[in-house]
């Protein structure tokens, strides 16, 4: 009888240890929840006050850069209405010739200019005829005299091969365009020749119209 007292109270005792086991593992499961969700909560609140920060500060440069883009925009215009009333009297002729200032041609092999007597010697077995349009970003003249500096007709037509290249094409930018005439494998000793306009000659500053490439 004795035995199974003992025996019932071990298992009581087994019981209720296992019993207070659970409460405590739940208890400290609850905790742990309680304390993920504050965590997270300070988490957040951090985020909110980091990106209500970046929000200030975006809006305040955003602020300052519409101002400056106010200011620009009055002075673009200020200096626009000084360029008029500074050129009102200006006759057609010195209107063409500020107009031409505004447009820029550049002749170039492998991209180095061409010599003012136009002869030019090179090693490279590939060569590049580029003739470059530039205009101005920013014209400063109404369109009607703007145009005026621009080359007569088409740029291209300024420059007439005398030999044939291997390849032909033309880049086109905002502001830049070009035509390019690429010759490859050129042989040692060999000659490519080309022809610009007597307008285009002006205007890249050359003392000839015959351009000849020496492949040396």
């Amino acid at each position: 009888m004795k035995r199974i007292i003992v025996c019932f109270s071990l298992m009581f005792i087994l019981v209720a240890c296992s019993n207070n086991s659970e409460d405590n593992s739940t208890n400290s499961d609850k905790i742990e929840e309680v304390n993920d969700s504050a965590q997270l909560s300070e988490d957040t609140t951090l985020q909110t006050n980091e990106l209500e920060l970046q929000n200030k500060e975006l809006s305040s440069a955003l602020n300052s850069m519409e101002t400056d883009l106010n200011y620009k925009k009055e002075e673009a215009e200020y200096y626009k209405q000084l360029i008029d009333d500074l050129i009102e009297d200006y006759s057609d002729t010195q209107l063409k010739d500020l107009a031409i200032k505004l447009w820029d041609y550049q002749l170039e092999i492998n991209g180095v200019s061409v010599p003012t007597n136009g002869i030019v010697e090179i090693q490279e077995n590939t060569i590049e005829i580029s003739l470059i349009e530039r205009q101005s970003a920013y014209p400063i003249f109404p369109n009607e005299i703007y145009m005026q500096g621009q080359i007569s007709g088409n740029y291209i037509d300024h420059l007439k091969m005398t030999s044939n290249p291997s390849e032909t094409y033309v880049t086109d930018g905002t502001v830049v365009t070009a035509i390019h005439h690429k010759f490859v494998d050129v042989e040692k000793g060999s000659t490519i020749s080309f022809t610009v306009s007597e307008e285009l000659k002006k205007r890249l500053g050359l003392e000839t119209t015959q351009i000849t490439i020496n492949k040396k």
